[in-house]
This record gives C-alpha cells, structure tokens and sequence, in this order.
C-alpha cells in the first residue's frame, strides 16, 4: 500500500538552479515498501517531472524552478534512483511505470500533466496507456528509444556524441547518479528500455502532447522525432536549434513556457471544444529567456485542415500568464475510466494490464 512519509528533509545545497525562484523542498513517500524521494515546489496544478536513464530528478531542478511560479511541481527519484531506496532487483520500464502510479497514489494526485525526458518518456507513456484517466497533458523532451538507433553500439555512440554537447554539469550530475544506481542496474534497466516499443504505444494515446527535440540531440534524430509526433493522435513537435539531448536543462524557461501554453491550450479546448491549437514549430533560439525575445521570427503551426506549415501573425503568439491568470485558464480535463466513479484507480492495474 503506498501512503506518504511526514518526514521532510532539505534539498541539497549543491543542486544546479538558474534563477532563484519559489523554494523547492525533498519530501517522502512510501511506494510498495519503498521510500521514494520527490522534490517538490510552487503551487498551482500539479506537473511531475519524469527523469531519464542512469540520473535522478536532480537534472530537472533548472526546469522545477523556472515552473515553480506557475505549478505544483513534483519530480520524484523513482525507486533505485538517486535518494530513493532501491528495490530488490531493478525496475524494467512496465514496473517503473508502475511504481510511478503507486506514487501518485501515495501523493493524492488524480491526474497531472507530465514533462518527461529521454527514458521517462517510455515509462510515462507505458502509464498513459493502461492508466489513461491518471495522466493529463505530456511534454516529451527526447523520446527515447529512436528505432533506427535501438543497437546497444548505436547507443553507445550517441551517448558519446551527446556528451559533448552537453554541460559540464550535467555530465557531473550523472556519473554522480550512476555511480548510486549501480553498473548491475545499469545494465538491467538498458536491456529493458532497448527491448521497450514505445512506437507501439504512441498511436494509443489520447492525451494532447508536444514532443521537444534538441537539435543536436544525439539520441534522437529528426526522423524519428518526426514519426514519434504523427503517431501521436494529438501530437505536436517542437525543435530547439542548437541545443542538446537534455532540453529541459539546457533550456528550462523555454520548455516552462511550453508546458503553460500546453496547459492554457487544453483548458481552452476543454471548455470551448475548440481544436488544440499549440504550434507545430521550430523554435528561435532568441526566445528563450527573454522577455519579448524573437518576436520577429515568426513561429509555424501545422495547418489542421493540411500538411503545410503556416505563419502565425504577431498577435497570435498571445502576451504572458501570471498565476492567477492561469488559474482561471487551466482546467484540464483527463480520460475517464470506467469504474472511476465508483473506485479510485491504482498502480496495480499497470502490471495487471501492460502486456
């Protein structure tokens, strides 16, 4: 049975933070036995922040803190990972996702949005698939894995081609995370995900999702980003020039700004039936982290009605959201189950369903 843990412990005074915003704090929680750490900050609706392969939600700090205005933000160490305690063998993709929705559980969420990174986005699929009413709107920052790189060698030479494209603090952070998990969970964990057809899941998820592809990612090429988003029913990509595997990292205000304009989107849509109008785009490497910046270059959007991309005029791209403001705009809305009325779902009916 998964209940939350009253004990609270201080976040690490070493974790990297851009700009000093809302506190985010480490909280406890018991998942299947397991002590299971999660950092936690900001108020609002609830987004969690799934990490990838080999780290700990240590590297989503930047992307916590720049959401944190806005949000409830929780990005959890999943069980083995970082300060988490680990289980008795290590978790393949299915009983990670698993233990994500006993999380949830734990924590008393019904149904936040999602920012998932490389691995993450397997497990946080594999969740929207045989939980559906559990998972709102998803941000995937690099999908992992990439069909055509799927060899244990193709990874491999992408992890050495992304690794020097990444920060040096990054790169710090996650031998530091390997070295806890372990070379024997390491192993253990990469036979599952290389094995994980996450291409099979994506054409059965209903929720509205925006995948973000670095565009030096190592892991993740164009084509593939490309297919991951039509196979996506609700799919959207967005490309950052220049940037790396770990976008979120990288570029936390930017994938923020995505993620609001996600959510004000679907609030939109929920309470107006109108279509889901995020923009299919590349983005200008001047919008990031300024205000007003790149307003001259001119984001594209698919046009719904054909395959071309259209130029949205100025006053489309709309003006900021304060918190209120987002309040008032962000009613997301999630699938319903069948017995959802009458019985709480739980993260048993992930292994009970997911083959």
């Amino acid at each position: 049975m998964a209940r939350a843990l009253t004990s609270l412990r201080p976040a690490a005074k070493h974790e990297p933070r851009r700009r000093i915003r809302r506190p985010v704090e480490s909280r406890w929680f018991e998942v299947f036995g397991l002590g299971v750490h999660v950092r936690v900050g900001g108020e609002g609706a609830p987004v969690v922040l799934v990490h990838g392969y080999g780290v700990s939600g240590t590297y989503m700090l930047p992307l916590a803190q720049s959401l944190a205005p806005s949000f409830s933000v929780f990005a959890p160490d999943l069980p083995g990972y970082g300060r988490s305690q680990p289980p008795r063998s290590p978790l393949g993709i299915p009983d990670l996702a698993a233990a994500l929705a006993g999380w949830l559980d734990a924590a008393g969420l019904r149904c936040p949005a999602f920012v998932a990174n490389s691995m993450g986005c397997q497990i946080v699929t594999e969740l929207a698939v045989h939980l559906p009413e559990r998972v709102g709107p998803m941000v995937l920052v690099g999908p992992t894995v990439d069909p055509q790189r799927r060899a244990a060698r193709h990874q491999l030479l992408a992890g050495l081609r992304d690794a020097a494209r990444e920060p040096r603090s990054l790169l710090s952070l996650a031998a530091r995370d390997d070295a806890v998990f372990g070379v024997g969970a390491l192993l253990t964990t990469a036979r599952s995900a290389l094995a994980d057809r996450i291409e099979q899941r994506l054409p059965l998820i209903e929720q509205p999702t925006v995948v973000v592809r670095g565009e030096e990612d190592g892991f993740v090429g164009t084509e593939w980003a490309e297919r991951a988003t039509t196979l996506l029913p609700r799919g959207r990509l967005v490309v950052v020039p220049s940037e790396p595997h770990a976008v979120h990292y990288t570029r936390p205000d930017l994938v923020a700004g995505i993620v609001r304009k996600l959510l004000v989107e679907e609030g939109e849509q929920a309470g107006s039936q109108l279509v889901w109008r995020l923009p299919h785009r590349h983005v200008s490497a001047l919008e990031a982290d300024e205000p007003g910046a790149g307003q001259h270059s001119l984001p594209r959007r698919r046009d719904p009605r054909g395959k071309q991309p259209v130029v949205l005029a100025p006053d489309e791209q709309g003006p900021g959201l304060n918190r209120r403001e987002l309040d008032a705009q962000v009613a997301v809305g999630c699938k319903q189950g069948p017995a959802e009325e009458a019985q709480r779902p739980n993260a048993d009916r992930v292994a009970d369903n997911r083959r």
